[in-house]
């Protein structure tokens, strides 16, 4: 699979082949929906929650008179049958939606994302991206020379903090390090920027 290489003025330098077996495999797509589903279900806090008859206020005396009205006996205005009741089975605020993924079925499915992000075309290196100071105006002057848009997955080959607070403040650009990418990352953005030799770190994900 071939790449197009920039420079930092947006510049095409030349088109890069990178490793098959990360980034031009067949795609699963069932698989890399499974995974997927599963990273946004763990993503979930399980904060909701609904208050049963016994936690709202009010709905201490009975209503009316148990028998002789007509109507059906009934012993709280609080009772979930009513508006304004309690919810049954309700959320309790305790739900935990985390779901396990095997680490055998994560490294393949990021490896098929990735090798989709490739064959649509959403994968572009970016050679020497250096800067001496953390401003915003330099990283997003390179971002609008790529001539990129929509959600920007910028991936580099280990942590840099001036970069990583150079782009807090760019909308839509998240920046990770090629170490700890996952699936549900790489499937949201729109352009994936490999930087200064990330793609060289990624082919551990073959191994």
């Amino acid at each position: 699979m071939k790449v197009a290489v920039y420079d930092t003025k947006g510049t095409k330098k030349e088109d890069q082949k990178l490793n098959d077996k990360v980034f031009g495999l067949d795609v699963n797509k069932a698989l890399l929906s499974e995974v997927v589903i599963l990273l946004q279900s763990n993503l979930r806090q399980g904060t909701a929650k609904t208050k049963e008859r016994g936690e709202i206020s009010g709905g201490g005396r009975k209503p009316w008179k148990q028998k002789g009205t007509g109507r059906a006996r009934t012993g709280s205005i609080r009772n979930p049958i009513w508006r304004g009741g309690g919810t049954v089975f309700g959320p309790t605020g305790e739900q935990n939606w985390y779901k396990n993924i095997p680490a055998k079925k994560g490294a393949a499915a990021l490896l098929n994302a990735l090798s989709a992000k490739a064959k649509d075309g959403q994968i572009v290196v970016l050679k020497d991206l250096n800067q001496e100071k953390p401003k915003t105006k330099d990283l997003a002057e390179v971002l609008n020379k790529l001539k990129v848009a929509g959600k920007i997955l910028l991936v580099l080959p280990e942590a840099n903090e001036i970069i990583f607070k150079a782009g807090k403040n760019i909308p839509n650009l998240k920046i990770e390090v090629a170490n700890n990418l996952n699936t549900l990352e790489v499937m949201l953005a729109d352009t994936i920027i490999l930087a200064n030799g990330a793609e060289d770190k990624m082919e551990r994900l073959a191994k």
